[in-house]
C-alpha cells in the first residue's frame, strides 16, 4: 500500500487492511509507509530498550513500549520506535489507542526523510510528549529536543535528559554499540 490522495480519519485508517509485513502511520489524514528496520536499526533499538529498562527498573516513575500507536488527534497516528509513558497512561481494561503522544518519543533514523522526522518531532512535542529522541546510527549521535531547545549528543558524551527523565544518564557509546 502507497501513501494514499484521500485523506482518512484515524477510524478509517484503523480499518484499512495492512498487508502483512507492512506497517503504516497517520500524519494529518494521509497514510504513510514505514520502513522496515534493518539490523542496524534494531540493534540500535535494542541497546535503548537495555539502557531504558535497566534505569526505569530502579525507579519505577515510568515504562517503555516497543512499537506502540498513539492517536495524536482525529487524524494522525504515530508508532514511534519506542516510548516512554508516566503511570496513568496505559491502565489495565483500556482499549483502543493511547491517546496523546507519549511522555518521550523515541525514533531511530533509517529511512525517514528529513522533512518527515521533523513533521513528527513537531506533531510529538505539539500533542504532549515533553521530550523527542533521535538516535541516528550512521553518525552515532543522539539528538534531543524539548519544547525550549535541540542538543546534540556525541558517541563520546553521556546522554542526559533532565525535561523527562530526572538523573538519567547513559554512556552514548552503549546505544550504538554492536553496529
Amino acid at each position: 500500500m502507497g501513501t494514499t490522495t484521500t485523506l482518512v480519519t484515524v477510524q478509517e485508517f484503523l480499518q484499512l487492511p495492512e498487508p502483512e509485513g507492512q506497517r503504516h502511520e497517520l500524519i494529518g489524514g494521509e497514510v504513510v509507509d514505514m520502513g522496515s528496520g534493518k539490523v542496524v536499526h534494531e540493534i540500535v533499538k535494542k541497546n535503548l530498550i537495555k539502557v531504558l529498562v535497566l534505569w526505569l527498573a530502579q525507579r519505577a516513575i515510568a515504562e517503555v513500549f516497543v512499537e506502540t500507536m498513539f492517536q495524536l488527534d482525529d487524524n494522525t497516528s504515530l508508532i514511534p520506535d519506542l516510548s516512554v509513558l508516566f503511570p496513568g497512561r496505559a491502565t489495565p481494561g483500556s482499549t483502543g489507542l493511547i491517546q496523546g503522544a507519549p511522555e518521550l518519543a523515541i525514533e531511530v533514523v533509517s529511512s525517514e526523510t528529513a522533512a518527515r522526522l521533523e513533521e513528527k518531532i513537531e506533531l510529538y512535542l505539539s500533542n504532549g510528549s515533553r521530550s523527542v529522541w533521535v538516535a541516528y546510527p550512521e553518525q552515532q549521535v543522539v539528538w534531543i529536543y524539548d519544547s525550549q531547545k535541540a542538543r546534540k549528543f556525541d558517541r563520546n558524551q553521556t546522554l542526559e535528559d533532565p525535561v523527562v527523565l530526572p538523573g538519567f544518564s547513559a554512556p552514548v557509546s552503549d546505544i550504538f554499540e554492536g553496529i
